[in-house]
Protein backbone atom coordinates (compact mmCIF):
# COMPACT_ATOMS: atom_id res chain seq x y z
CA UNK A 1 0.00 0.00 0.00
CA UNK A 2 1.38 3.40 -0.96
CA UNK A 3 1.38 6.41 1.36
CA UNK A 4 -1.24 8.03 -0.86
CA UNK A 5 -3.49 4.98 -0.47
CA UNK A 6 -2.82 4.95 3.28
CA UNK A 7 -3.72 8.65 3.63
CA UNK A 8 -6.97 8.01 1.72
CA UNK A 9 -7.75 5.04 3.97
CA UNK A 10 -7.02 7.07 7.12
CA UNK A 11 -9.25 9.86 5.86
CA UNK A 12 -12.06 7.35 5.24
CA UNK A 13 -11.61 5.99 8.77
CA UNK A 14 -11.78 9.52 10.22
CA UNK A 15 -15.04 10.11 8.35
CA UNK A 16 -16.44 6.74 9.49
CA UNK A 17 -15.61 7.26 13.16
CA UNK A 18 -16.74 10.92 13.04
CA UNK A 19 -20.11 9.78 11.70
CA UNK A 20 -20.59 7.34 14.59
CA UNK A 21 -19.32 9.89 17.13
CA UNK A 22 -21.79 12.49 15.86
CA UNK A 23 -24.66 10.02 16.13
CA UNK A 24 -23.68 9.09 19.70
CA UNK A 25 -23.37 12.72 20.78
CA UNK A 26 -26.87 13.44 19.46
CA UNK A 27 -28.33 10.25 20.86
CA UNK A 28 -27.05 10.68 24.42
CA UNK A 29 -29.04 13.92 24.75
CA UNK A 30 -32.28 11.97 24.20
CA UNK A 31 -31.63 9.29 26.82
CA UNK A 32 -32.79 9.05 30.43
CA UNK A 33 -30.38 10.70 32.90
CA UNK A 34 -28.33 8.76 35.41
CA UNK A 35 -26.17 5.67 35.35
CA UNK A 36 -27.16 2.02 35.42
CA UNK A 37 -25.88 -0.32 38.12
CA UNK A 38 -26.67 -4.04 38.09
CA UNK A 39 -26.36 -6.15 41.24
CA UNK A 40 -26.60 -9.94 41.35
CA UNK A 41 -27.40 -11.91 44.48
CA UNK A 42 -27.66 -15.63 43.92
CA UNK A 43 -30.07 -16.15 41.05
CA UNK A 44 -31.62 -12.70 41.39
CA UNK A 45 -30.65 -9.60 39.44
CA UNK A 46 -31.37 -6.06 40.65
CA UNK A 47 -31.28 -2.90 38.58
CA UNK A 48 -30.66 0.60 39.92
CA UNK A 49 -30.50 4.01 38.38
CA UNK A 50 -28.09 6.36 40.14
CA UNK A 51 -28.96 10.03 39.69
CA UNK A 52 -27.91 13.24 41.40
CA UNK A 53 -30.60 15.17 43.26
CA UNK A 54 -29.58 18.45 44.90
CA UNK A 55 -25.95 17.44 44.55
CA UNK A 56 -26.45 14.12 46.29
CA UNK A 57 -26.27 10.70 44.64
CA UNK A 58 -29.51 8.79 44.85
CA UNK A 59 -30.28 5.17 43.93
CA UNK A 60 -33.62 4.38 42.33
CA UNK A 61 -34.65 0.73 42.08
CA UNK A 62 -35.86 -0.38 38.64
CA UNK A 63 -38.33 -3.18 38.11
CA UNK A 64 -37.55 -5.10 34.86
CA UNK A 65 -41.15 -6.37 34.82
CA UNK A 66 -42.37 -2.80 34.44
CA UNK A 67 -42.59 -1.63 30.82
CA UNK A 68 -41.62 1.90 31.85
CA UNK A 69 -38.61 0.71 33.84
CA UNK A 70 -37.53 -1.65 31.05
CA UNK A 71 -37.33 1.41 28.76
CA UNK A 72 -35.20 3.24 31.33
CA UNK A 73 -32.91 0.19 31.67
CA UNK A 74 -32.54 0.07 27.89
CA UNK A 75 -31.75 3.79 27.67
CA UNK A 76 -29.27 3.68 30.56
CA UNK A 77 -27.56 0.67 28.92
CA UNK A 78 -27.27 2.71 25.74
CA UNK A 79 -25.95 5.69 27.73
CA UNK A 80 -23.34 3.47 29.38
CA UNK A 81 -22.22 2.19 25.96
CA UNK A 82 -21.93 5.75 24.64
CA UNK A 83 -20.06 6.93 27.74
CA UNK A 84 -17.56 4.11 27.20
CA UNK A 85 -17.24 4.59 23.44
CA UNK A 86 -17.12 8.35 22.94
CA UNK A 87 -13.68 8.94 24.52
CA UNK A 88 -12.25 6.11 22.40
CA UNK A 89 -13.68 7.54 19.18
CA UNK A 90 -12.53 11.07 20.03
CA UNK A 91 -9.04 9.82 20.84
CA UNK A 92 -8.88 7.77 17.63
CA UNK A 93 -9.99 10.69 15.49
CA UNK A 94 -7.44 13.01 17.09
CA UNK A 95 -4.65 10.43 16.65
CA UNK A 96 -5.61 9.78 13.02
CA UNK A 97 -5.62 13.51 12.27
CA UNK A 98 -2.17 13.87 13.82
CA UNK A 99 -1.00 10.95 11.72
CA UNK A 100 -2.51 12.52 8.58
CA UNK A 101 -0.73 15.81 9.27
CA UNK A 102 2.65 14.08 9.65
CA UNK A 103 2.48 11.65 6.74
CA UNK A 104 4.12 12.80 3.52
CA UNK A 105 4.20 10.82 0.27
CA UNK A 106 7.74 9.86 -0.62
CA UNK A 107 8.54 10.69 -4.21
CA UNK A 108 12.13 10.81 -5.48
CA UNK A 109 10.86 12.86 -8.43
CA UNK A 110 10.18 15.73 -6.03
CA UNK A 111 13.91 16.29 -6.17
CA UNK A 112 14.75 18.51 -9.13
CA UNK A 113 16.81 15.83 -10.84
CA UNK A 114 14.98 12.85 -9.36
CA UNK A 115 14.19 11.32 -12.74
CA UNK A 116 17.89 10.50 -13.07
CA UNK A 117 17.86 8.21 -10.03
CA UNK A 118 17.96 4.43 -10.29
CA UNK A 119 15.65 1.82 -8.79
CA UNK A 120 17.43 1.82 -5.43
CA UNK A 121 15.78 5.12 -4.53
CA UNK A 122 12.25 3.88 -5.17
CA UNK A 123 9.98 2.07 -2.76
CA UNK A 124 9.17 -1.57 -3.36
CA UNK A 125 6.71 -2.02 -6.26
CA UNK A 126 7.21 1.58 -7.40
CA UNK A 127 8.28 2.02 -11.00
CA UNK A 128 11.69 3.54 -11.55
CA UNK A 129 10.82 6.33 -13.97
CA UNK A 130 14.24 6.41 -15.57
CA UNK A 131 14.18 2.71 -16.37
CA UNK A 132 10.54 2.74 -17.46
CA UNK A 133 11.15 5.57 -19.90
CA UNK A 134 13.74 3.40 -21.64
CA UNK A 135 11.18 0.66 -22.25
CA UNK A 136 10.33 0.63 -25.97
CA UNK A 137 6.88 1.23 -27.43
CA UNK A 138 5.18 -0.95 -30.02
CA UNK A 139 6.93 -4.24 -29.29
CA UNK A 140 4.05 -6.19 -30.77
CA UNK A 141 5.12 -7.65 -34.12
CA UNK A 142 1.63 -8.91 -34.95
CA UNK A 143 0.17 -7.24 -38.05
CA UNK A 144 2.30 -4.12 -37.91
CA UNK A 145 0.62 -2.96 -41.12
CA UNK A 146 -2.43 -2.38 -38.93
CA UNK A 147 -0.71 0.55 -37.22
CA UNK A 148 -2.20 3.11 -39.59
CA UNK A 149 -3.63 5.81 -37.30
CA UNK A 150 -1.39 8.60 -36.04
CA UNK A 151 -1.80 10.34 -32.69
CA UNK A 152 -0.95 13.94 -31.83
CA UNK A 153 2.60 12.99 -30.87
CA UNK A 154 3.15 10.71 -33.83
CA UNK A 155 2.51 7.35 -32.18
CA UNK A 156 0.98 4.85 -34.59
CA UNK A 157 -2.01 2.89 -33.27
CA UNK A 158 -4.54 0.48 -34.74
CA UNK A 159 -7.85 2.33 -34.52
CA UNK A 160 -9.48 5.74 -34.29
CA UNK A 161 -10.61 4.89 -30.77
CA UNK A 162 -7.01 4.26 -29.73
CA UNK A 163 -6.18 7.68 -31.18
CA UNK A 164 -8.85 9.16 -28.87
CA UNK A 165 -7.34 7.40 -25.86
CA UNK A 166 -3.74 8.29 -26.73
CA UNK A 167 -4.57 11.94 -27.37
CA UNK A 168 -6.52 12.10 -24.10
CA UNK A 169 -3.55 10.69 -22.21
CA UNK A 170 -1.28 13.21 -23.90
CA UNK A 171 -3.64 16.11 -23.13
CA UNK A 172 -3.68 15.01 -19.49
CA UNK A 173 0.15 15.20 -19.49
CA UNK A 174 0.43 11.50 -18.65
CA UNK A 175 3.40 9.39 -19.67
CA UNK A 176 2.37 6.24 -21.48
CA UNK A 177 3.46 3.58 -23.93
CA UNK A 178 1.44 1.74 -26.56
CA UNK A 179 1.67 -2.02 -27.12
CA UNK A 180 4.67 -2.39 -24.80
CA UNK A 181 5.46 -5.99 -23.87
CA UNK A 182 4.02 -7.29 -20.59
CA UNK A 183 4.80 -10.74 -19.26
CA UNK A 184 1.87 -12.54 -17.68
CA UNK A 185 1.98 -15.94 -16.03
CA UNK A 186 1.92 -18.00 -19.23
CA UNK A 187 2.53 -15.60 -22.08
CA UNK A 188 3.58 -12.14 -23.16
CA UNK A 189 0.81 -9.72 -24.08
CA UNK A 190 0.83 -6.21 -25.52
CA UNK A 191 -1.74 -4.00 -23.78
CA UNK A 192 -3.06 -1.13 -25.84
CA UNK A 193 -1.59 1.33 -23.34
CA UNK A 194 0.68 1.22 -20.32
CA UNK A 195 0.43 4.36 -18.17
CA UNK A 196 2.76 5.62 -15.46
CA UNK A 197 0.64 6.94 -12.59
CA UNK A 198 2.17 10.34 -11.77
CA UNK A 199 1.34 10.15 -8.05
CA UNK A 200 1.87 6.53 -7.03
CA UNK A 201 4.60 5.48 -9.52
CA UNK A 202 2.58 2.37 -10.24
CA UNK A 203 1.65 1.17 -13.72
CA UNK A 204 -1.90 1.10 -15.04
CA UNK A 205 -2.79 -0.83 -18.18
CA UNK A 206 -5.56 0.01 -20.63
CA UNK A 207 -7.26 -2.47 -22.93
CA UNK A 208 -9.82 -1.23 -25.43
CA UNK A 209 -12.18 -3.85 -26.85
CA UNK A 210 -13.28 -2.56 -30.21
CA UNK A 211 -15.13 -5.60 -31.53
CA UNK A 212 -17.47 -6.65 -28.74
CA UNK A 213 -19.99 -7.73 -31.36
CA UNK A 214 -17.61 -10.52 -32.40
CA UNK A 215 -18.14 -13.52 -30.10
CA UNK A 216 -14.75 -15.11 -30.80
CA UNK A 217 -12.97 -11.80 -30.17
CA UNK A 218 -14.83 -11.36 -26.88
CA UNK A 219 -13.97 -14.89 -25.69
CA UNK A 220 -10.28 -14.38 -26.46
CA UNK A 221 -10.21 -11.14 -24.50
CA UNK A 222 -12.10 -12.61 -21.55
CA UNK A 223 -9.40 -15.29 -21.31
CA UNK A 224 -6.73 -12.59 -21.43
CA UNK A 225 -8.45 -10.57 -18.69
CA UNK A 226 -8.63 -13.69 -16.51
CA UNK A 227 -4.90 -14.18 -17.03
CA UNK A 228 -4.31 -10.53 -16.16
CA UNK A 229 -6.08 -11.21 -12.87
CA UNK A 230 -3.80 -14.16 -12.06
CA UNK A 231 -0.86 -11.76 -12.42
CA UNK A 232 -2.41 -9.19 -10.06
CA UNK A 233 -3.68 -6.88 -12.80
CA UNK A 234 -7.35 -6.37 -12.00
CA UNK A 235 -10.07 -4.23 -13.57
CA UNK A 236 -10.88 -1.29 -11.33
CA UNK A 237 -7.51 -1.51 -9.59
CA UNK A 238 -4.78 -1.25 -12.20
CA UNK A 239 -6.52 -2.28 -15.40
CA UNK A 240 -8.80 0.00 -17.41
CA UNK A 241 -11.16 -1.67 -19.86
CA UNK A 242 -13.22 0.20 -22.42
CA UNK A 243 -15.30 -1.23 -25.24
CA UNK A 244 -17.45 -0.16 -28.14
CA UNK A 245 -19.87 -1.40 -30.76
CA UNK A 246 -20.78 0.03 -34.15
CA UNK A 247 -23.89 1.49 -32.56
CA UNK A 248 -22.08 2.86 -29.51
CA UNK A 249 -18.54 4.06 -30.29
CA UNK A 250 -16.03 5.18 -27.68
CA UNK A 251 -16.33 8.83 -26.64
CA UNK A 252 -14.17 11.45 -24.90
CA UNK A 253 -16.67 11.46 -22.03
CA UNK A 254 -16.12 7.75 -21.34
CA UNK A 255 -12.34 8.14 -21.56
CA UNK A 256 -12.30 11.08 -19.13
CA UNK A 257 -14.57 9.19 -16.76
CA UNK A 258 -12.09 6.30 -16.67
CA UNK A 259 -9.19 8.70 -16.10
CA UNK A 260 -11.02 10.25 -13.15
CA UNK A 261 -11.88 6.85 -11.69
CA UNK A 262 -8.19 5.97 -11.61
CA UNK A 263 -7.18 9.39 -10.23
CA UNK A 264 -5.20 10.17 -13.37
CA UNK A 265 -6.84 13.57 -13.87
Amino acid sequence: MSIIDLIAQINNEIMRESHVKGFMERQVKKLAPGSLVIRRRGNDTYYFSFVYVDGRRKAIALDPDSRYHRQIIRELTERKTITHGLPILRGNIEALRRCMSELKPYNPLNYKYGDLLNKAYYLEDDVCVRDWRKKPDSQNDYFRKGLIHKTKIGKMVRSKSEVLIADSLYDAKLEFKSEAALRLANRTVYPDFEILHPKTHKLIWWEHLGLVGDQEYVCENIEKIIEYGRTGIVPGKNLIITYETQEKPLTHEVINQRLKEFDLI
